[in-house]
């Protein structure tokens, strides 16, 4: 789908991930009477496309004045804090490359989770290091590209003037994709889908060229694990694990550059936490009848 003139008129974005997350917000049906928190909101893009849905959107940012869509009016909110914004109060939050930049990445999670309405839905992306090209890169220099130097107190620290002497971050927090998923159902979401972001060429060829090689070991690791964690039922560690593998081994991890995901609040925080518990109380007291 092309992106249409109306972003162009206010000067948005219309390639990378921008247009993915366009397409996606277009194909929604109407949202009127939905609430969407846009976080970081930076000049609207996606509260751009929220708004033109009928959705009452919250845009928040570290500099709410960079907004520039007729009619909206950001307000200050750092993704360090807590949200300024009631339990189960937003249909939808759109954080869209923001993560990499947050130290306490589960913490964020935590309060996307606290603000979302049951069933509401997190759209999340973030520069992907699980394709091909940046597993090859990290290897050599623990970097996304080999040719880029690794993150720095050079050019990953800045600060916000004259609002904070909080010390802020660029890219010093990049997830994999197992990461990711991880601190997202830890903190209460369940992935609904993984959307196909733009395809980095150079992780195509190194991908199909190390497949084979990455299948075999992927479907190794999982059969010698699939005997560890037995007093936890089958069904879970089959489904949490499988869904793992499936990961490593899809052309979008692969392949793409970008990682955009729809999460649903399947879990209050305090419902997880209390999964969690049981399963770590189950999983210890079966370690100790062992020793």
């Amino acid at each position: 789908m092309v992106a249409s003139t109306d972003n162009e008129k206010l000067q948005f974005p219309v390639t990378g991930i921008n247009r993915f997350v366009y397409d996606y917000i277009r194909s929604l049906p109407d949202l009127t009477g939905k609430v969407v928190l846009d976080i970081p909101a930076g000049d609207g893009r996606a509260s751009h496309e929220f708004q033109k849905k009928g959705a009452t959107v919250r845009p928040l940012d570290l500099f709410p004045e960079f907004l520039k869509v007729p009619g909206l009016t950001a307000k200050f909110g750092d993704m360090g804090d807590p949200l300024p914004l009631p339990a189960d109060s937003v249909d939808f939050v759109v954080c869209q490359e923001g993560i990499e930049h947050v130290p306490d990445q589960l913490g964020l999670l935590n309060e996307f989770n606290r603000v979302l309405k049951p069933g509401g839905t997190l759209l999340l992306t973030t520069p992907s290091m699980s394709h091909a090209r940046a597993r090859v890169s990290h290897m050599l220099f623990e970097t996304d590209l080999w040719r880029r130097m690794p993150p720095t107190e050079l050019d990953s620290v800045w600060f916000s003037e004259g609002r904070s002497d909080r010390i802020y971050f660029g890219h010093l927090f990049l997830l994999g994709v197992h990461h990711l998923q991880t601190l997202c159902s830890i903190a209460g979401f369940e992935t609904r889908e993984r959307i196909r972001t733009q395809l980095g060429w150079t992780s195509v060829i190194l991908g199909v060229l190390l497949y084979p090689l990455l299948a075999l070991t992927t479907l190794m690791t999982y059969r010698a694990y699939s005997r560890k964690k037995k007093d936890i039922p089958a069904n879970l560690r089959k489904r949490i694990w499988w869904d793992h593998v499936k990961l490593n081994l899809s052309g979008k991890t692969l392949f793409c550059k970008h990682n955009f995901w729809a999460l649903e609040k399947r879990w209050s925080g305090e419902d997880k936490r209390r999964e969690l518990a049981r399963l770590v109380d189950r999983s210890s007291g079966t370690e100790s009848r062992v020793e």
